[in-house]
């Protein structure tokens, strides 16, 4: 590999999490249940209530809850640890993290929003207009 090519290398491997490169190079262990008492599944939850609580990038939320579901989390499980976080870490925090967390589970919140088929439980039907008065 050559000098140049090392730091877009190293970028593209941070950027897709590649969990090996970062253990190598950053030192950083990924495999929680080896230094811990928790049981993998648990310890996977908690690193998806964290990434929610310290505002992660999208790429880390997708992650994190696509590895909980790795360790035999179920989604009722993934949902429920941020319905748990919720009045420590903020409602605005969970609400923001909440799309992400849903493509790491293989759900378009977004898209979903506009194609539901009660109207009234749409955004296409909340009324965005401000009166000013």
């Amino acid at each position: 590999m050559s000098q140049e090519a090392k730091p877009q290398e190293f970028l593209r491997k941070l950027a897709m999490i590649h969990e090996g490169f970062i253990q190598d190079k950053a030192r950083l262990g990924f495999d929680l249940a080896r230094v811990s008492a928790l049981d993998p599944k648990t310890a996977a939850l908690i690193v998806v209530g964290a990434m929610v609580a310290i505002g992660a990038s999208a790429a880390c939320l997708h992650w994190s809850a696509s590895r909980a579901l790795a360790a035999g989390a179920t989604q009722d499980e993934i949902t429920d640890v941020l319905l748990a976080i919720a009045p420590v870490a903020g409602l605005g925090c969970v609400v923001s993290a909440a799309p992400n967390i849903a493509i790491g589970l293989g759900y378009d919140v977004e898209t979903a929003l506009y194609e539901r088929d009660d109207p009234d439980d749409s955004v296409a039907s909340i009324d965005l207009s401000w009166s000013g008065q």
